[in-house]
Order: structure tokens, then sequence, then C-alpha cells
């Protein structure tokens, strides 16, 4: 068999594998569940992905009992190397004939390496929230993506937090809320199926589930769609927040990101990102203010993948073993937004 080449794409909600051929010839896709271990746990999330992969082989007509030659993995909650070597080692163990080399990066790093091998920012907004500097030597700068107890600003959870909270407040006389709740605290009670705030409480702790929470975002864009004046708000707040991420790690970007037809590339991935004429002014604020600061940032633009980040995990799984997978960085992504600073 000619040689077959994985990778996955992992988030906080749903999943995606992919198999290439040599040439980089997309063989199959595959969808799947959430397969963020620090979420649903190891033994789920290699459940999730051996599944994915199985159907895959399938798909694409291959023998299920034999093993592609690397499977890499773009996996939001992929970061911390003693765990990711702990999801190396059991996959190796209970699926032995699933690959013959394995390798695990963020969502963050197997984006970028879908949209370019020439580096870049990545924002990653989905049910979490991340941002990682890829300088053009491979250096890398983080900023987030530690999860909703210390991060996640600006991601679907956070944005229906701040929603829930601001209603929490209001309702309790704690804080004067920015905008009326009236339809926030409507859509709180239609998506959780309660009546009260005392009904919100089993949703915030015995039946926590980050995902079913973060689905709450979808109901806020509706309501700022629509007009109403807190679910904008909302939505601008995480504009802000997100573009503060990108203001935290550029005093470590290599001169060469600035000085492209782009200006500095940033690659904006989640589907947060689908709402961004919400996010847009308070995105747009932020990077305005931090060019005061920074003389050499004169221009940036925002891109958006055309592939899952499950084809950069492949690229790098293959890299991992030696192998080099040629990718047409012409198609992977496109420009949605661009901005030029004018010199006063």
């Amino acid at each position: 068999m000619s040689a077959v080449y994985g990778g996955v794409e992992g988030g906080g909600s749903h999943s995606k594998a992919m198999l290439l051929s040599a040439t980089g010839d997309i063989l199959a896709e595959t969808d799947g569940p959430c397969t963020n271990h620090w979420l649903v746990g190891v033994d789920k999330c290699i459940e999730g992905i051996y599944d994915m992969v199985q159907k895959a082989k399938v798909s694409a007509g291959l023998d299920p009992d034999t093993q592609i030659h690397s499977l890499g993995m773009s996996l939001s909650g992929g970061e911390q190397k003693a765990a990711i070597q702990k999801l190396i080692d059991q996959m190796s163990e209970r699926y032995p004939k699933l690959s013959q080399s394995y390798y695990i990066t963020t969502d963050a790093i197997g984006a970028m390496a879908t949209a370019t091998d020439h580096g870049g920012i990545v924002v990653i907004s989905g049910t979490g929230s991340n941002c990682k500097l890829v300088n053009p030597d491979g250096t890398q700068v983080g900023c987030g993506g530690w999860g909703h107890m210390m991060g996640d600003e600006g991601s679907a959870f956070w944005i229906s937090h701040l929603a829930v909270k601001t209603v929490f407040d209001a309702k309790d006389n704690l804080a004067k809320p920015p905008h009326d709740i009236t339809y926030v605290k409507k859509a709180m009670d239609e998506y959780f199926q309660v009546s009260d705030l005392m009904g919100m409480l089993p949703h915030l702790y015995r039946n926590f589930q980050k995902s079913h929470f973060a689905g709450f975002c979808r109901k806020l864009a509706e309501g700022a769609n629509a007009g109403d004046a807190l679910c904008q708000y909302v939505f601008i707040q995480a504009g802000k927040i997100l573009a503060q991420h990108i203001v935290a790690v550029l005093p470590k970007a290599h001169q060469e990101l600035f000085s492209g037809e782009l200006g500095v590339p940033i690659l904006c991935e989640g589907s947060v990102w689908k709402s961004w004429e919400l996010m847009k002014d308070g995105f747009t604020q932020v990077l305005s203010q931090a060019q005061a600061a920074h003389s050499h940032f004169q221009k940036y633009s925002l891109l958006t993948l055309r592939h899952s980040s499950a084809l950069g995990g492949a690229k790098l799984g293959a890299q991992n073993v030696g192998a080099s997978l040629p990718v047409d960085y012409s198609s992977t992504a496109i420009v949605f937004f661009s901005h030029s600073f004018t010199k006063q």
C-alpha cells in the first residue's frame, strides 16, 4: 500500500479526521464528537479519534486493519507534554493497527500549519479560545488557552457566561446592566428550559456541560442580529478581548510578519468568528489603539480556513516521521477582512 497520512482536528464540541495520499490528495474525511481530553477524559478522547480514523479508512477503500504511516492530531487541550504522551501511549497500546506513528499539537498550531508555512497569528474562538503567534522560524508565543476556569476569553462559553452573569447580577441588584436584560433573560429561560435563576443551578454545577453552555451563544447571536442591545454588547466585548490577545503577542512577532502583502496575517478559527460583523467594532478599536505603540504595525489581514485543520495536523504528523506532505497554500485560506492604518 502506498503511504497514507492521517490528520485529526479535535475541538471542544466536534471533531474531524482526514486521510491524505503522499501527493497531498484528500482520500476521505469523517466527523466525530468532542475530543478535548480535559473535557471528556482520555478514554473518550482516544475512542473518538479511533472511530473517526477507522471510518475514514473504510471510506477511502483501505483495509481498516492496516496501519496508516502517521497520524497528526491538532487538538484543543493538546498543550501539556505529559498529557500528550499519555494519549499517544494509550492509543498505541489499545489500537495497535491504527497508525505507525503519532504526533499531537494544539488546535492553534494545527490551524496555522493548514494556512501557511510562513507563520502568523492564529486566534481560535469556538467553545473555548486560544491565541498563538508562530514566527517564520517556528518559534511560538501563546496567550490564553487556559480553559473556562482561567480564561477562554472571547469564546462562545465566555460570551454565554457574560450574558448569563449580567442577568444574575441585574436580578440581584448587584450591578446595573449595560442594557435591558429582557431578551437575554427570556432566551436563557427557553434555551436552558428553566423558569427562574434557581433553575439554572444544575446547569452551572451538577449537570454542567461546557459545550451545551457555550451553545447559548447562538441564541445571543440571533438576538444581536435582531437588534437587542445587550446581545450586541457582549459580542463587542468579545471582539475587544480577542483583539487584546493579539496585542499581547505582538511584541514578540518577528519583523518579517509585518512586511508581507497581507501585513500581519491573523488566522481566525472557530464558530464565534461566524459572528465577525457583531465583533468587528470592538476588535478593530483595540487594534487601532495598539498600533500607536507599534509603529511597524501598519496593516493586518484576517483569514479563515477553507479546509479543516486536520490537514495541518496531517502535514505535521508526516513531517514528524521525515515525510514532506505537499500542501497548496494558495487554496487553504481566504482573507475576509483587511485594514491598513493611515499615518496621521
